[in-house]
């Protein structure tokens, strides 16, 4: 499928709209050389540190650094971007332009639902092109940069006294990363959700012993099924793996 980026019109209706004070927002948007949508925000007065702009997949080092000036922040999709053919994630050219970009998964239809995934795609794209990133970095972006972009940056996003207690413990004894010699490099090249043991929100524990509390997964997986079903038949879509979307070639 091919990217289509927000038209610049798009972009001033929603920018104006989200310019309540204090409301974050999110904007996906992006180009293919022909538009400037971000230049056209900023020359509106539509840029704001309380926006996230997701993708921008082929807007300019220019665009990038207004970004940055009006200390809004970035979200890079890499997996579906990739897929969807949008271009290249922008992680290196962000941090380049003084962004700390945060990573989001969009559609879980067509891509795994876990920051797990999201980091080892942007890592993997990004090392591709020039080898600049480093696993920390990517840790960072799921972690403290993504509370920054959502104004959290006091609260969560870093094991810090004063800071609401939110933690994720991996298992380090399973054989898909065992053993763990650098912490940050294991985690970014090779955990998957398999391995989150406990979770804690606010120091309230969701997850023990890799299952979740208080959820009643089976009456979950029935209600997905029979959501799967019904959407399905509507659709006139068959279940038997012989449906394929077509690639979207305007």
């Amino acid at each position: 499928m091919t990217a289509r980026p927000p038209t610049a019109r798009g972009t001033h209706h929603s920018g104006r709209r989200a310019s309540a004070p204090h409301l974050r927002t999110s904007l996906h948007t992006g180009s293919d050389g022909t538009r400037r949508p971000i230049a056209d925000m900023h020359k509106h007065g539509l840029l704001r540190d309380t926006t996230t702009f997701v993708h921008a997949n082929g807007i300019s080092d220019e665009e990038l650094r207004m970004l940055a000036d009006a200390g809004s922040s970035l979200s890079v999709s890499p997996d579906v971007e990739l897929k969807m053919g949008f271009g290249a994630p922008i992680t290196g050219r962000a941090l380049a332009a003084g962004l700390r970009p945060t990573l989001s998964v969009d559609v879980v239809p067509s891509v795994a639902g876990d920051m797990f995934s999201a980091m080892r795609a942007a890592f993997a794209a990004q090392r591709g092109l020039d080898g600049s990133l480093k696993a920390r970095d990517l840790l960072e972006f799921a972690t403290v940069d993504a509370a920054a972009s959502c104004g959290l940056r006091t609260r969560t996003g870093s094991i810090t006294p004063g800071k609401e207690a939110d933690i994720i413990l991996l298992r380090t004894d399973d054989p898909t990363i065992f053993p763990v010699t650098e912490p940050a490099g294991s985690i970014v090249s090779a955990a998957h959700p398999g391995l989150v043991d406990t979770v804690l929100v606010a120091g309230r524990i969701v997850k023990r012993d890799g299952t979740l509390v208080g959820v009643d997964l089976p009456a979950l997986r029935t209600r997905l099924l029979a959501s799967r079903d019904r959407i399905a038949t509507a659709a006139g879509i068959p279940l038997d793996g012989t449906w394929h979307p077509h690639p979207d070639t305007k």
